[in-house]
């Protein structure tokens, strides 16, 4: 009786022996291996078969990892995903048109995003760039109204300390620079001021205000170009 037993036994597959369906998850024949090992109690032969069936399947799985292939939690987890999504489909059609909507918007950005042109905007930090703010601020000053020149000697001040800070320093060592060469433009631009030929360029044309702030924001200027 005994050998019919374990001649039935050496024809089962590992499947068979652990008693679970083939494709079963990791976690269900963990399970059943000590389910099987407990129900074999004192007998050695069954528990090594037992334990045989339980080491081929697991060598399986190995291999199939190896090999590129869907190992079986993947595969379970695929069809509970499956499952999930069917019923979502089913119960909460909504919900679903939602979730394709989502992905076909992800999809349609990323088709566009490959299509646009890539545009590189200039750095401020080139010195073309520089030169060419500056000398547009240069023409502001001058066919602007004078109420205009303190703004834009304040902006040119402040673009000046942003451009050190970036450089490195601290901010009190950028603003007392930017606020030292202001001074010293606005100082050139007073002896300006008394220099005959200038006073009667200013007559013509420009006004007093405006002489004495074009050597400051060139001053300016030609600090946030070479700082």
């Amino acid at each position: 009786m005994d050998s019919n037993n374990s001649k039935n036994n050496n024809k089962k597959t590992p499947y068979e022996v652990l008693g679970v369906d083939e494709g079963a998850s990791f976690e269900d024949i963990q399970k059943a291996r000590d389910i099987k090992v407990k129900e074999a109690g004192e007998d050695l032969i069954l528990k090594a078969k037992i334990e045989s069936s339980f080491d081929k399947l697991l060598m399986g799985s190995l291999k199939a990892r190896q090999s590129g292939n869907v190992s079986l939690d993947a595969e379970s987890a695929s069809q509970k995903e499956k499952q999930v999504n069917q019923l979502l489909n089913n119960n909460f059609p909504l919900l679903s048109k939602i979730k394709n909507f989502k992905n076909n918007d992800n999809n349609y950005n990323n088709v566009n995003q490959n299509r646009l042109p890539k545009i590189t905007i200039p750095s401020f930090d080139d010195f073309l760039i520089k030169l060419s703010v500056g000398i547009l601020f240069l023409i502001l000053l001058l066919i602007s109204p004078d109420s205009y020149n303190r703004f834009l000697l304040s902006i040119s001040t402040i673009i000046l300390t942003y451009v050190q800070i970036k450089s490195g320093k601290r901010f009190i060592s950028s603003l007392g620079w930017s606020v030292t060469l202001l001074s010293i433009g606005l100082i050139f631009g007073g002896l300006f001021e008394t220099n005959s030929f200038i006073q009667e360029v200013s007559n013509n044309s420009l006004s007093i205000e405006k002489i004495q702030s074009i050597p400051a924001i060139i001053v300016l200027w030609i600090g946030v170009i070479f700082l």
